[in-house]
């Protein structure tokens, strides 16, 4: 015997609460469905009489008149010449406020409701009275003076008999209508979809005979259900068999919902409604027929705004911003749900200007109502796809490309063959960089800085170094950058902090500060900032002992996201420094606002002091740090009289060959003990240099 599995057996409990709330509310549905049918509430009544039409006399114009009394309408026709098709009657005309007809739809005209009655000079007559709706035809231009272009659909009644109740099904079209135009029979059926005027008349055959004729008119009334009765019940017929045989069915139905669901997400992203990657490969399974371009969009920011915002807000900016150049059918572009941050735009032709616009629109923002101005920080890389390719080589290619454009570099780049070697390059090394993590290859070598005034050495700058062979042919600066792009930055940026951390432990010299430093990336994180007062607080040492260094294309990019990061830090009593200033595209004026502690000035200045330019430059950085109050840091002093001349301009502190080169924490601690210990030591540096 089998057991029912819990996820079963929950299933099954569902399913009962299903039909019995299922039944339950679809009775009461019925219930009311069936109470609301019958009430007066479902009823709409058309007061003719008072709805603001135009009335006028229909038929012998000179020989009648009418008058508006109390209960209605009074219509006094003298017919002395009779004529073949002439009424007495009133016609009721619906125009609008430019006196243009209005056309009113009685489609769901229930039944008519008239009150009238008719009094002739003719002794034992006995006249019907008529009520006739004019409408439009649909198939032909309407003609005021054309009677051919309008449908005359009527019900006869006698108005002797009291107030009648006429149901829509008496109303049909004139016969004399029909076959005086000889209207096809597909629009000889009666339609009261588009009614131009209601007319009430004393009924005729041909003509009427002479004499005198009075039409009261008391009420004429348009009523329809909102709901039929009948409807209801055939609603009713119908939906109880089809719930009965749903149920019946229900684990079939459940099961094609399924397979609905799962196709459904195999093909498209749920969240944006874009197709995703398995969808596009649907779309083209083998090799193209024709050329294709695919854009991979990356977004920098996704991840940050999707933090501080929501993940709706994040594709709700994706779509204004790309969206509309998906609309340019000629392009037949469309886009394409590749992962979080990247999406790809998927198009017929290859356009350089339309790469250029992508980026244009990704920098111009879009406002989101309640949340203000919001932007996505984007690069592509772009593949150009040939007949005989196949989606996979161009997705290949995409990335190759996006993956060549470094992380501060905007705009976009297009596939060529060349970037394949860099990409392999980049791929061996992260492979490399994710083999000495799980080996714990790395440590930290410190440079000194060294302070003039007070003659010691204040601080020191840690250093990543690999003891991993493969990777001791690059720099670090090439396997970091791989590491940001890979997602590896996080784990190395912290693994350094911490062992920073536990060197400032043996450090035991005051004011002593190391710096570190950060990828950009964790500081556009909201998070980093909890991470390091955590890693603070467990090894008990003093914020004002860590320095975070970050370079200057950061804080001329820093958004309000970032700012809420750089403002944490800085409240945990953490240091800032402003690195290699000078190389990026800050100016002195954003100097002024920079939020840090420290200014390190590039090695390219000091190495060019003999160049007045130069010299200058270094000048106006070290007055403008001293008006702010920042410390100055000159790198890459590999000579005496760089050093000197670095002094005579105001710097305080110094880093370089001249001082010390990078080494372990033993040598650092033996270097600080003989600095401090050995007032000559400067003179002894100095001589070396």
């Amino acid at each position: 015997m089998v057991s029912r599995t819990p996820s079963s057996l929950h299933s099954a409990l569902f399913s009962l609460h299903l039909y019995k709330y299922a039944f339950s509310g679809l009775a009461f549905i019925s219930l009311m469905l069936v109470t609301f049918s019958y009430s007066p509430f479902n009823l709409v009544i058309e007061d003719v009489l008072a709805n603001g039409s135009v009335v006028d006399v229909a038929g012998y114009r000179e020989e009648s008149q009418f008058e508006k009394t109390k209960s209605g309408y009074v219509l006094d026709c003298s017919v002395s010449e009779p004529r073949l098709f002439e009424l007495c009657g009133l016609k009721f005309k619906y125009t609008g406020a430019d006196n243009t007809l209005s056309l009113p739809s009685y489609a769901n005209l229930d039944e008519v409701e008239v009150d009238a009655f008719i009094e002739s000079d003719n002794p034992g007559a006995q006249h019907r009275a008529g009520v006739t709706f004019i409408s439009l035809r649909d198939d032909v231009e309407y003609d005021e003076n054309d009677l051919s272009t309008k449908r005359f659909q009527s019900v006869y009644f006698l108005p002797d008999d009291g107030v009648q109740l006429i149901n829509r099904e008496r109303i049909v079209v004139d016969a004399w209508w029909e076959k005086l135009y000889q209207v096809p029979y597909d629009i000889a059926a009666s339609d009261l979809s588009a009614v131009a005027s209601i007319l009430v008349s004393v009924e005729t055959l041909n003509k009427l005979d002479p004499g005198r004729y009075k039409l009261y008119l008391n009420s004429l009334l348009l009523k329809h259900h909102i709901i039929t009765p009948a409807s209801v019940n055939l609603f009713l017929a119908l939906i109880w068999p089809a719930v009965m045989l749903v149920f019946l069915c229900h684990f079939v139905v459940v099961k094609r919902v399924e397979m609905q669901k799962l196709q459904l997400l195999a093909d498209r992203d749920p969240d944006s409604g874009f197709i995703n990657l398995n969808g596009l490969k649907r779309l083209y399974p083998g090799k193209l027929n024709s050329p294709l371009t695919i854009v991979n969009i990356r977004m920098r920011n996704y991840l940050a705004l999707q933090r501080e915002f929501s993940k709706e807000t994040v594709t709700s900016l994706i779509k204004a911003t790309f969206g509309p150049f998906t609309q340019d059918k000629h392009r037949e572009a469309f886009l394409v749900r590749k992962q979080d941050e990247n999406i790809l735009l998927v198009l017929k032709d290859f356009d350089e200007a339309f790469f250029g616009n992508l980026i244009s629109a990704s920098q111009k923002g879009v406002n989101i109502p309640s949340l203000g101005h919001l932007r996505l920080d984007v690069k592509l890389g772009i593949a150009r796809g040939e007949r005989g390719m196949t989606v996979d080589e161009l997705l290949a290619q995409t990335t190759i490309a996006i993956d060549a454009i470094m992380d501060n570099e905007p705009g976009y780049k297009i596939y060529q063959p060349e970037l394949k070697k860099e990409y392999r390059q980049a791929r061996f090394v992260e492979q490399e960089l994710r083999i000495a993590l799980a080996n714990k290859a790395f440590h930290l070598v410190f440079m000194p800085v060294y302070d003039s005034e007070q003659n010691r050495i204040a601080g020191a700058e840690v250093l990543l170094r690999t003891s991993h062979l493969p990777l001791k042919s690059f720099s670090p600066e090439v396997y970091i950058r791989v590491a940001e792009k890979a997602g590896l930055i996080r784990e190395i940026d912290f693994w350094v902090l911490e062992q920073a951390i536990l060197a400032l432990q043996k450090i035991q010299q005051p004011d002593f500060v190391l710096s570190v430093n950060i990828s950009s990336k964790e500081l556009m994180d909201t998070r980093f900032a909890e991470e390091l007062s955590r890693l603070i607080d467990q090894y008990h040492v003093r914020p004002g002992s860590l320095c975070l260094e970050v370079t200057e294309t950061f804080f001329i990019d820093v958004n309000t996201i970032c700012f809420e990061s750089i403002q944490a830090i800085r409240n945990l009593g953490v240091k800032l420094s402003l690195d290699d200033f000078g190389t990026g595209h800050a100016s002195l004026q954003h100097l002024l606002n920079m939020p840090v502690n420290e200014i390190k000035i590039d090695r390219s200045f000091v190495w060019t002091l003999e160049s007045e330019k130069s010299a200058v430059i270094v000048d106006a950085i070290v007055s403008i740090a001293r008006i702010c109050q920042y410390d100055v840091v000159a790198e890459g002093v590999e000579t005496a009289e760089q050093l000197d001349k670095l002094i005579a301009l105001g710097c305080r502190y110094f880093q370089g060959y001249l001082i010390a080169k990078p080494d372990s924490l033993d040598a650092l601690l033996r270097f600080c003990h003989e600095v401090r210990h050995s007032p000559a030591m400067i003179q002894k540096i100095r001589a070396t240099g």
